[in-house]
Parts: structure tokens; sequence; C-alpha cells
């Protein structure tokens, strides 16, 4: 049988579990973790093999395989970051990362926007709006293209912080999405945030980016989550629009499953989400504007509420 086609990458799903014995950094899609599926919430599954979650066969075939849609079109795309991804992804937890990390971190932030199978259903919409009453694979894999290509445009007009969890935090959870989009109201600012492992995160706010910056330099900013703070963000993991599952550490079984089911609204800590300061919200620190207020009784937070 052909090699899995994972949507997520399976040594990014390692990262949240547990390590086998006698296995390096190279060895994650072997580590093991728990599984709370969409159609069975009542349960948590596990501990499971990462090369075993998150993989979809036929999702990237081409039916006529031409010069400028190859038949490997998307795994050259994966080829490209995923190799490195384990080793950039624990320089970033040691602090101790390169340009060529950050930049493999990039590459893994752009391809998650067309991965999911659930990006066969935006592509059709879209390209049926565009004129295409009855969309072909072969045009949905096009727009994979088009998107990749675009979604760096989209990347470079944004603002990126490292995220840590605190020590009294729990661990990040992770969707089969790889991604949590946020949306502050108070700044009227969009986001999303791209758990790596256990202990990191990175946060994108988009639309702020200033004439200097780099993008591609690294990290604009770093902020240590409190345990509030983290206990939203993997909330809000759980109720991403069209996601198959949540993934975390077999410790975390029972945490996994008390993850509610919430509305799109939750109500931040008042003294903010991260340790050692009080910005009052997720994005604070990305914004060129002047700093509104907190409102009495904190802020409200919205994330992309789950479709039912």
């Amino acid at each position: 049988m052909a090699p899995k086609p994972h949507y997520l990458p399976a040594a990014l799903i390692g990262g949240f579990g547990m390590p086998e014995a006698g296995r390096t950094v190279g060895g994650l899609r072997h580590a093991k973790v728990c599984v709370r599926r969409r159609k069975e919430p009542e349960k948590v599954f596990g501990p499971l093999k990462a090369e075993n979650i998150a993989y979809q066969y036929g999702l990237y075939d081409v039916d006529a395989p031409s010069s400028d849609l190859p038949a490997d079109f998307a795994e050259t795309i994966w080829q490209e970051y995923e190799g490195a991804l384990p080793a950039a992804i624990r320089a970033l937890e040691q602090g101790t990362f390169t340009r060529d990390d950050w930049m493999t971190i990039l590459l893994h932030i752009q391809a998650q926007s067309i991965r999911h199978p659930d990006y066969d259903r935006v592509a059709v919409a879209y390209i049926q709006e565009d004129g295409v009453p009855a969309p072909e694979r072969d045009d949905v894999q096009r727009q994979r293209q088009t998107t990749f290509r675009e979604t760096r445009q989209w990347m470079a007009s944004a603002r990126y912080a490292l995220i840590r969890r605190g020590a009294a935090a729990p661990r990040f959870v992770l969707n089969d999405k790889g991604y949590v989009p946020m949306h502050d109201t108070l700044l009227e600012l969009k986001g999303v945030l791209f758990p790596l492992s256990g202990e990191i995160a990175v946060l994108m706010v988009v639309g702020v980016a200033q004439p200097n910056d780099d993008y591609e330099a690294g990290p604009l900013a770093e902020r240590i989550l409190n345990g509030k703070g983290t206990e939203l963000v993997n909330q809000a993991a759980w109720t991403v629009n069209e996601i198959n599952c949540v993934m975390g550490h077999p410790d975390d079984a029972d945490y996994l499953l008390q993850l509610p089911e919430t509305g799109s609204t939750l109500r931040l800590p008042r003294l903010g989400p991260y340790r050692g300061n009080r910005e009052p919200s997720y994005f604070h620190w990305a914004s060129a504007r002047v700093r509104v207020p907190l409102p009495r009784g904190g802020q409200d937070f919205r994330w992309g509420a789950r479709s039912r």
C-alpha cells in the first residue's frame, strides 16, 4: 500500500504525544496521542500512533496530470518542509531557532491552508461563484495551488508571536486542521493560532504588518500564556468549523473529554491571557494602534464556532 497521505504532518501530531521509547525527534510519527472525535465526542480513543491519524487516500489525486498540475504537486509542497519541521519546532521550544527554522515554520503555516479535507468544500463553493457550475477534482487541485501561493501574500501582511504555555497551564491540544481562527472584538483584529507542540504555538495577527517589518526573520514577540489563556485556546480548538478530531498527550485524555461544547464567544481573564503582563487581549502586542481601555467586566473574544 502507498504511504498514507497525511493532511496533518504525522511528526507534528507526535509532538503533542508521548514519544516511543528509544526514538529521537525523527521518530515523532511513532509517538502516541489520545484522540477525541467529532463523530463520537463522548469517547477518547488511544493511545494511537501519530502516523495512523489525519490521513485520507485520494485527497490530492490528479485525474489528468499536466505540466501545470503534476500528479505529485501536493507531495512536492509537503517535502519542502516536513522533514525539517520537528527540528524547527524543537529549536523554537529551546529558544535556539535560526532564520531557516523559522522559514520552515512559515511553510507549515502556509501549507495548512490547503491540506485539510474541508478545503475541497470551500474550494468548490469558490469556483462555483467564479462561474463553474460543476467543478471537477482537478479544478479543486488547481485552486489548491493558487490558494497556497496567495496565502503567502496574506501572511506577509501579518505579525507573529511565539506563544508558550506557562508552567501551571495545561498542554496545548491540536485539532486536525492544525489551527484556531481568532477574532479580537475590542481591537477588531483577526488572527490564527497554530499549535506546534504541547509546549508552544505561533500566533499570527493579520493586516497589522508595518513597512519595516521582516516577517521571515522570526516572530516579532514572545508571550507566555497563563492557565486561563491556554484553557480558552484549547476549548476553541475543539469548536473550529468542520474538524474531525482533537488530539493531545495520553495523560490528558480526561482533559480532552472535558472540553466543552461552547458557543463562539468566550470571556477573557480580567487581567489578560498572558503571564507577567496585563495586556487585555491575545493581540495587543501586534497592534500599532493606540490601546483601547479594557471594558468593565472583561473583554469578549470571538472564535470560529463549529458548524452543526
